[in-house]
């Protein structure tokens, strides 16, 4: 068997049903849960001599909203972390107002800035 770099398949829901696949490997997959369906593709693709790590990204209108609003989270925390940090606040400070952790403060402190696309 190959072990071949990681696989990322993305599954979308089809009624009761998870399903994906892994083109370049001729191998698709289906289960009733995620995990089962992760299971269904690793068997698939050990049929055809591959073993690697699998990642599913589910797909669907919903998710695609949730992890958009997910990063505008992300870029408004960090916002917020960098302000409040230029104006002196304590990484205790900067927890407490923004709900976050401090080790997560610290971590957004620590991360260099990078410019968000405009849109």
């Amino acid at each position: 068997m190959k072990k071949a770099k990681a696989i990322e398949s993305r599954a979308t829901r089809h009624a009761d049903t998870w399903v994906a696949s892994v083109p370049q490997h001729g191998v698709y997959g289906h289960g009733r849960t995620l995990r089962a369906l992760h299971s269904n593709l690793a068997q698939g693709l050990a049929l055809v001599g591959v073993t690697t790590e699998i990642t599913l990204v589910p797909i669907s209108p919903e998710l695609e909203r949730l992890r958009r609003a997910e990063a505008a989270y992300e870029a408004a925390l960090a916002d917020a972390v960098t302000t409040l940090t230029a104006h002196g606040g304590t990484p205790r400070d900067i927890a407490d107002a923004t709900g976050v952790t401090t080790a997560r403060v610290a971590a957004l402190r620590s991360k260099p800035k990078t410019r968000r696309p405009r849109k």
